[in-house]
């Protein structure tokens, strides 16, 4: 049975949301049932995702635009664009399934409560949504399967964690998960590294002549040209959240995450491993192992919607 999966996500920002996005969508490992948009211009990032469902043949996926701002300011108007490099995949509403009337949130309660127990939330951009979630719907945390979040630099043993960009964005949406009575999976932004892009990946892509290949195409392009510390080929860190859920890719240990906020600098997280811990920390994909993920990635992405 294929796992049950909301996407909660900053897709239209860094490059890796709409690569993995698009993996999940054309894997049958994955039933997604929802994808969330977060941060900034968060209309802009829903009209990306629903363009990718329809070009991959699941118009009928409900996307939910969300929360634009950090805990806890909570909704704001933002000027349009903001955070979006992507932008000009989905200009506008033509052609698109109109986007969920319900907020990002409250999809995410809805369908944790119509699934308990069986639905996994990932989130690969700022936690925002699903600290809103636990918040406004306290029996999320309970309904929901997990929380599997990309944040944080981290290892087993050798070096300190580091906070990392979609934890930093909103720690007080992190600190929430973190505390909350739900399982939690935290995964370091580089346990994908070994399964990276590089020039033979792009051109791939580039070759391979399918509507969905080509938007995909489009979207490096317009990252490339429209942010400004793009690296030179598309990195997969999102990816760590799907390698996690289809089992044998990484290791994952129990132990404790913790987000600390300070008034006057950067959070903190701090990594504890501990058999009785309340949360699930993993490691990263190996090196003799990345290359059997990034063939499977390339796999699913270069063949025709399933």
């Amino acid at each position: 049975m294929a796992t049950r999966i909301i996407i909660d996500t900053d897709i239209g920002e860094d490059i890796d949301d709409i690569l993995v996005t698009a993996f999940a969508l054309n894997s049958p490992e994955f039933e997604v049932l929802a994808i969330t948009t977060v941060d900034g211009d968060t209309q802009a990032r829903s009209r990306i995702a629903r363009r990718l469902a329809v070009a991959f043949g699941k118009p009928r996926i409900p996307v939910a635009a969300g929360f634009t701002h950090a805990l806890p300011r909570g909704r704001r108007e933002v000027r349009p664009g903001v955070g979006v490099t992507q932008g000009e995949l989905a200009p506008d509403e033509g052609g698109l399934p109109p986007a969920c009337e319900l907020a990002a949130d409250e999809l995410i309660a809805e369908l944790a409560v119509q699934h308990p127990g069986e639905v996994y939330a990932l989130t690969i951009g700022a936690m925002t949504n699903i600290g809103q979630a636990l918040v406004r719907f306290p029996e999320t945390a309970s309904n929901l399967r997990a929380v599997v979040s990309n944040g944080g630099t981290f290892a087993f043993v050798g070096r300190p964690a580091a906070i990392g960009w979609n934890l930093r964005y909103d720690p007080l949406a992190a600190g929430v998960v973190a505390r909350s009575d739900g399982q939690w999976v935290l995964l370091p932004e580089n346990a994908t590294r070994f399964a990276g892009w590089q020039e033979k990946e792009v051109e791939r892509l580039r070759g391979a002549g399918l509507p969905t290949t080509e938007l995909l195409a489009k979207a490096i392009a317009l990252w490339r040209k429209n942010k400004p510390d793009a690296t030179k080929w598309p990195h997969v860190s999102d990816l760590n959240v799907f390698a996690y859920l289809m089992g044998g890719w990484l290791e994952v240990r129990r132990g404790r995450a913790g987000i600390t906020v300070w008034p006057d600098r950067l959070a903190d997280l701090t990594i504890e491993y501990a058999d009785d811990g309340p949360h699930l920390l993993g490691g990263e994909v190996p090196r003799e192992r990345g290359a059997a993920l990034k063939d499977l990635f390339m796999e699913r992405i270069l063949a025709p919607p399933r």
